[in-house]
């Protein structure tokens, strides 16, 4: 008797967390009803079937955000340096270089979007590097707390796939980005659908 009211408490206990967070991420979803939310996750799961099924043209269309998204950025910065009156001289045309130096990316995104795709994935690479070594680093400095061997674990497995990133170079950054991409939005639009149906069981 005690057993069972000591698990049933304990899964009551979980249930309530499971529920918190999935009402967290109930909140920070858009008030678009749970039609709208079942159409953004189907729409989402088709486009990473779409990117799975053509992983290059997957990785133009995320060099093209990217190089939207560089553009943007350098606009904005050099607005920066242009408006700002606070700073000193050789502060503005700091900012203005750093402008300067996103435009140009993104520029040579558009123009040479084969040699920027192995950049873009050369840059993804360096990001899963810098991330595993911080998760290893904070995992040894953890230990033995709890679950220091999952971060370390963690850790590791972004080393290997930097370096399976680097190793697939040149010829797989030209499907990479949409592996990637396709993951994404199959994931995103998976839980988007769990959202969906979690609106519509609660009214």
């Amino acid at each position: 008797m005690l057993r069972n009211l000591l698990i049933g408490k304990e899964d009551g206990m979980t249930s309530t967390h499971d529920t918190g967070m999935t009402d967290q991420l109930d909140r920070q979803m858009p008030d678009m009803g749970w039609k709208g939310l079942a159409l953004l996750g189907v729409v989402m799961l088709t486009g990473g079937l779409l990117a799975f099924l053509n992983p290059f043209a997957a990785s133009l269309a995320a060099e093209a955000v990217a190089g939207a998204a560089f553009l943007i950025a350098g606009a904005m910065q050099l607005g920066f340096a242009v408006r700002d009156g606070t700073g000193t001289r050789g502060d503005r045309w700091l900012s203005g270089a750093l402008g300067t130096v996103l435009i140009l990316f993104a520029v040579s995104l558009v123009l040479s979007p084969l040699a920027g795709l192995v950049t873009l994935t050369a840059l993804v690479a360096l990001f899963f590097t810098v991330m595993g070594a911080l998760r290893v680093a904070l995992a040894w400095h953890m230990r033995p707390a709890r679950g220091w061997g999952w971060l370390m674990a963690g850790g590791a497995m972004s080393l290997v796939l930097a370096a399976l990133i680097v190793l697939s170079l040149p010829g797989g950054a030209l499907g990479l980005l949409g592996l990637f991409l396709g993951i994404d939005l199959t994931v995103g639009g998976a839980v988007t659908l769990g959202l969906a149906w979690h609106r519509k069981s609660q009214g």
